[in-house]
């Protein structure tokens, strides 16, 4: 290959790196994701919880129990890391397992000590809800909702 060949390659392919970089919309909600979960994370560290793990515990308070295939498709998570959360969540006392008539499968549900938590998490929760406003703003906050919502309705 000639050099002014190799030279018009490397701007190309620079070029859609400085474009995948500055436009990929998944790319910057991970960098989204990634600095308003560290807000959430440090405002429930006192706790021992972790943002994913409090969402969790929300879904299994919301539904009663569910299995750990149904958890994983109501979060978009694989299974594997709904399995280790889960089971971190267990040890801790927040969750726990029943067998089903169907022994391939249980339900998780949530503790007394779960509920609790839950309680007690409030008033850090809401602290990293405004300080995440404050970051992002009101009017990103009001797309995120909408367009999760869009996600939802279309993985009914």
């Amino acid at each position: 290959m000639q050099p002014e060949m190799a030279a018009s390659r490397t701007n190309k392919v620079g070029d859609l790196a400085v474009r995948i970089s500055s436009e990929c919309v998944a790319f910057r909600l991970r960098v989204m994701n990634r600095a308003i979960s560290r807000i959430y994370d440090e405002a429930l560290r006192p706790f021992g919880l972790r943002i994913a793990q409090l969402n969790t515990l929300v879904v299994v308070m919301e539904t009663g129990g569910i299995t750990p295939n149904e958890l994983s498709n109501r979060m978009h998570m694989d299974a594997s890391t709904v399995s280790r959360n889960v089971e971190r969540m267990c040890n801790n006392g927040w969750l726990q397992l029943l067998c089903l008539e169907d022994a391939r499968s249980h339900q998780i549900q949530i503790t007394a000590k779960g509920k609790r938590l839950l309680k007690e998490v409030g008033p850090a929760w809401n602290k990293a809800q405004s300080d995440t406003q404050e970051l992002i703003g009101k009017q990103v906050m009001k797309s995120v909702f909408k367009g999760a919502q869009r996600i939802d309705e279309t993985s009914e």
